[in-house]
């Protein structure tokens, strides 16, 4: 088993450190880059995590067929829970001539809505640390790349929720101070459910697949938002346009498909 003060500190390093990063690069290279590449980038990668945390809500039981009882119910309630509580809450997702510079709203909303399968992955990191026979974070998770595509993984999320931020929030140049604050909100709203899931993942076992139902409704909420300024911002024009942000949108998805090879990778 390993300790609970090895696995919170080792988690939230992980976990936060890869938003924080992820966060101040969209900030980075949003100052040179259009915003509509970095908004089809980041698309591409949130699909890939939508795919990804349906995946781990057993496609939301979908096998079963109508065998499935009440864990079945609720597997398919939490992700209509997830995708009517985010829309109920902004009501802008529908209507493309909505004011976007609304501060840090709407980007809060997104760094929950991303952010809130972590409680699925904390729950089962938390879970595997109390009950692993090894010593070791290395040796537990099976070797260093299944850590590195974790980091990858949060900080490709984060840099998706950065892109939000300059969609939604406004680009207008403010104080660095300004920034930095938005930064670490913005980073605290992500990193939360994670950390708080792995603690509580440590002391107590429960069924992780019911978070992943949670979260992947969320994320649906995330994909609208990231995929409707595609259609208002500045972005590619000229005959090739559509393929070069098609190519944005591919090179988001595979990013994480190379992190998720990582993950599987066996020396």
């Amino acid at each position: 088993m390993l300790s609970f003060a090895e696995s919170f500190f080792a988690w939230l390093a992980a976990t936060g450190i890869s938003a924080i990063a992820g966060l101040i690069v969209a900030l980075a290279v949003g100052k040179y880059l259009k915003l509509g590449y970095l908004l089809a980038f980041s698309l591409g990668v949130i699909l890939w995590v939508f795919t990804d945390v349906i995946d781990n809500a057993a496609k939301l039981d979908v096998e079963a067929s109508f065998s499935g009882g009440w864990e079945q119910v609720i597997i398919v309630v939490l992700f209509a829970l997830g995708v009517l509580l985010f829309l109920s809450l902004d009501r802008s997702v529908f209507s493309p001539g909505a004011p976007t510079n609304l501060g840090l709203t709407i980007p809060l909303l997104v760094a929950i809505a991303i952010g809130i399968h972590g409680l699925g992955e904390g729950g089962a990191f938390g879970e595997v640390s109390s009950i692993t026979p090894f010593s070791s974070l290395v040796l537990t998770f099976g070797g260093e790349a299944p850590g590195a595509a974790y980091v990858i993984h949060k900080f490709l999320e984060s840099l998706a929720l950065g892109t939000g931020y300059l969609a939604f929030s406004g680009r207008q140049p403010v104080g660095t101070t300004k920034r930095l604050g938005d930064v670490a909100m913005l980073g605290f709203a992500f990193v939360v459910p994670s950390v708080a899931a792995m603690a509580a993942g440590y002391y107590i076992e429960y069924n992780v697949v019911y978070f992943y139902a949670l979260g992947s409704g969320a994320l649906l909420y995330a994909i609208l938002k990231l995929a409707g300024p595609l259609f208002t911002t500045q972005r590619a024009s000229g005959s090739n346009g559509s393929l070069i942000m098609g190519a944005w949108l591919l090179a988001g998805l595979l990013s994480v498909y190379l992190a998720a090879l990582l993950h599987s990778y066996v020396p």
